[in-house]
């Protein structure tokens, strides 16, 4: 086999993963909504309805963790200015079904929640640093729901 038709063969074997890294959530995509928020102005709890969900299957992505259906692009981007207090960050979904959470840390690394109350998802992030949060909210099963998103300090 000529090295040209080796090269084929790789780029060839190499497209189906790079097709299914391209379907799983991305940070680098923009948010429909961006809010900025202080570790002072998030002590009282800020709420966002939003549809839980989306076409994304995340078992299929090796480079995010969790299970369960969301959207490419983050549903919410939050610019955290923790004002060197080191509160804690919660984020919480309530939802008219089983809902997830995954959230893309200022540091790049992904986390995940789901079923901490009931069927919702909670996370609770310690000292949290500033910078850029982008947030999904999923669901357990293919289809959408209602939820509302919960974020504030302690």
């Amino acid at each position: 086999m000529t090295m040209s038709r080796v090269m084929a063969f790789a780029v060839f074997l190499l497209l189906p993963l790079s097709a299914l890294a391209q379907d799983c959530p991305d940070w680098h995509l923009t948010a429909p909504k961006t809010i900025k928020a202080s570790a002072d102005s998030l002590y009282q709890q800020y709420q966002t309805p939003m549809i839980a969900g989306g076409d994304v299957h995340l078992t299929s992505c090796t480079n995010v963790p969790g299970i369960g259906y969301m959207a490419k692009a983050p549903d919410l981007s939050l610019q955290y200015d923790n004002g060197g207090q080191g509160r804690l960050l919660d984020l919480r979904v309530q939802g008219d079904c089983d809902t997830t959470l995954l959230v893309n840390l200022p540091d790049g690394q992904y986390i995940f929640a789901d079923d901490e109350d009931g069927l919702n998802p909670v996370m609770r992030i310690q000292a949290a640093d500033s910078g850029l949060y982008d947030i999904w909210v999923g669901t357990i099963d293919a289809a959408n729901c209602a939820s509302i998103l919960q974020i504030e300090t302690f």
